[in-house]
Parts: C-alpha cells; structure tokens; sequence
C-alpha cells in the first residue's frame, strides 16, 4: 500500500480503470504511481493499492467502506511504501520536516502498518537501505519522535479503539487536512468509530460527530477540557481539532490533597454512607447525545453567598466552601445580582477506580471516592 502527500492530478479510478497504469501519459503523479507499481512488482507481490486511484469516490458507499476500513487495510497489508516528496537521498532528519508528516493520515497509516519503506524523492530508500522494516530503524524511530513529539513507545502503543483518546486527539491535533472533514475521517479507524457516516460538505460538523461518538463510546470527559471556538454541532464541543494540541487540563485533587481530606474526615466516617455514595456514582450513566444535545452527568455544588474584590482587571467574587476551601471567581459581570451560584463539574469515573501509580488508594467496595477540592477555581466571563 502506497502512504504519501497528495499532488495535484492524481490518477483517478476513472482514468485507471480501463487503461494499465505503465500507459498513462507522463507526469510527475504518474510517475509516482508508475514507480510504486513497479517496486512492488520486482518484491513478487501480486497487487498494489494507492487511494488515488483504488477508490472509486464518486460512488458514496464505496467512499464510506473505504474511510471506515482503511485502517484495517494498513494493518493487514504486506508493506506500506512512504514515499517523501521533497526529500533528497542521505539527507538525514529530513523525515521530520517532510510534507507526509504533517498531513492527518499519515498518524492511522503509520500506527496500523506493520512493515514500512520509506522512499526519498528520486525512489532510493531513505536511510538504513538494508534493513528489512523501518519501522525498526532506529533512525526512523529517533525522527518520527521529534516529528511527533512522543516517544515511539507511545505511539507504537495506540491501538484503535476508545482508549488514550486524549493522546490520539493531541497527536492529531498537530497535522494538517486539505478538506475541513478530514480531520475528522481521518480518526475514524483509529478510535474504531464504524457507526459514522461521511457527508463531506458538512464541515467542522463532522468533527463535532465524531467526538459525540468517542464521547459517548468511552465516557472520557476529558474531551471537554479545551480552549477555543466552539463547533456548529455542539457547543461543548471545538470546531478544530488542533485545540487538543497540549496536555488535557486536570480538575483532579491531587493525592496529597485527597489524603489530608479522608484524614481530617476519619473520626466522622460513616461507612454505609460512604457505600451508598459510591454506589450511586458507580450508577452514572455515560454522556451520550441526542438531537446533537448532550446529557452529561455532573456533580453540583451550591456556593455560599459571594464577598466582592474590585480589581483594575475586573470584579473577583469569593466564596468560603466546607468542601473547596475558598472559591475565586474572576469576571467582568456583575455576580452579586444573581440569586445563588453552583459550580458544575462533569463527573470522572475514574476517581472510583484510582490505581496505585497516582499514589491515591482506594479500597474496592470499601473506601468513599475522594470529595473534590481546589485551592482557586477561575471561571472565565460568561
């Protein structure tokens, strides 16, 4: 299978179909296609695949199998062949600024593909010529580090499904897409979505689809921890997917933090009451959408009346909680109008189920789950 930037004229299925490809007119994309065909020949397979020509796109459920299988295909295949335009032979570290490595497939392409070749511009094998598979070279290995900004150990880790979401969305939020859609079907393997249509046209709506469903399908709320402009499909959710480029931002209490609660709270412990809260966030139900409205489970907190601080920036409320310690709200409007305040927070399942390594232990079917805390809560204006 051929992985690379696409050019303008590509060979199409139309123009491939009833023609062998050694006899299409010369040009640069045919050139390509022509020398990928023939390196595949002289290693003895029997057929090659490149999506310039292997889809047949004006047909809509052929597309649709395609982007929904396309990772599957990579993964199965007998060697993918990367082909760098641009490129020159010994021109070490090149990889990292080529053009392939900032286009979105090249993530599904190079996670699912079990042997690689990489190619330079003038089709010789860039860097360790004699070994057998690139994907372990490590050359390769110390470039696509630096092109990413993981270690080959992490990426090499991601496996489709609806796991290290947070990871795969950074890692996606770094590369490019010439139509808007694509930034999106381009995961579609990757997260295992099949349930998804493509309609390209819709924009950044498909985004938004396909974090509804990863949402929905995993229960990772970490999703919604992003700065930026919101998407037409949902408000919670972004309209690019480059808001994800950087770490998630945690909400969690830290563990030292967490420790000195359950201490301060242990002469008063009530443990069929702890058992009972457990057992009734244990029973949340995952965030799930309708109609592209969201129902998300949260926990609430009610604020005590709000003590005012003018400062040249703006107004700062705060507020003295028995859970949070003292509350800080930064913002231009004017609080003291408003009835009562409460704090929203989507529910993390994950703090029923801390491992050791966080340093929280929780003991299974026995302990509460930890109350939340913060030093300073910022609420941005509106």
């Amino acid at each position: 299978m051929l992985s690379h930037k696409w050019e303008e004229n590509e060979p199409l299925f139309q123009q491939v179909i009833h023609i062998a490809v050694y006899d299409l007119e010369t040009s640069p994309t045919h050139d390509k296609l022509q020398t990928f065909c023939k390196i595949v020949r002289d290693a003895e397979f029997d057929w090659a695949w490149s999506d310039t020509c292997c889809i047949d796109k004006s047909d809509h459920f052929v597309l649709q199998e395609a982007l929904v299988a396309m990772f599957k295909w990579y993964q199965r295949s007998a060697m993918m062949i990367v082909f760098l335009r641009g490129v020159r032979p010994s021109q070490r570290g090149a990889l990292v600024r080529s053009i392939w490595n900032t286009r979105a497939w090249t993530l599904q392409e190079y996670v699912a593909a079990k042997v690689i070749h990489f190619y330079t511009e003038d089709w010789t094998l860039y860097l360790d010529p004699e070994l057998p598979n690139h994907k372990e070279s490590p050359e390769v290995f110390s470039e696509m580090e630096q092109a990413t900004g993981v270690s080959v150990q992490q990426l090499m880790a991601l496996r489709p499904g609806l796991t290290r979401v947070r990871d795969k969305l950074r890692l996606a939020s770094t590369l490019d897409t010439t139509l808007v859609e694509d930034a999106a079907y381009s995961l579609l393997g990757i997260f295992s979505v099949t349930g998804m249509h493509a309609i390209y046209g819709e924009g950044e709506g498909a985004l938004g689809r396909l974090l509804a469903h990863v949402l929905a399908g995993s229960g990772d709320a970490s999703i919604l921890a992003w700065t930026g402009e919101s998407g037409s499909f949902n408000s919670c959710l972004p309209a690019r997917v480059k808001v994800f480029n950087g770490p998630a931002t945690s909400h969690l209490p830290l563990p030292i933090q967490v420790e000195r609660i359950i201490t301060s709270q242990t002469s008063s412990f009530d443990l069929d009451v702890a058992l009972s809260l457990y057992d009734r966030l244990n029973e949340f139900p995952a965030p799930w959408f309708a109609a592209s409205r969201m129902k998300l489970p949260c926990i609430v907190f009610q604020l005590p009346p709000l003590s005012l601080y003018r400062t040249r920036s703006g107004r700062v409320y705060r507020a003295d909680t028995p859970t949070f310690g003292t509350v800080t709200i930064k913002t231009r409007q004017d609080l003291s109008r408003m009835d009562s305040l409460y704090l929203v927070h989507p529910w993390l399942d994950t703090l029923l189920e801390q491992d050791a390594k966080s340093g929280t232990i929780m003991r299974e079917d026995v302990a509460p789950p930890p109350s939340p805390t913060t030093d300073d809560e910022e609420i941005p204006d509106g």
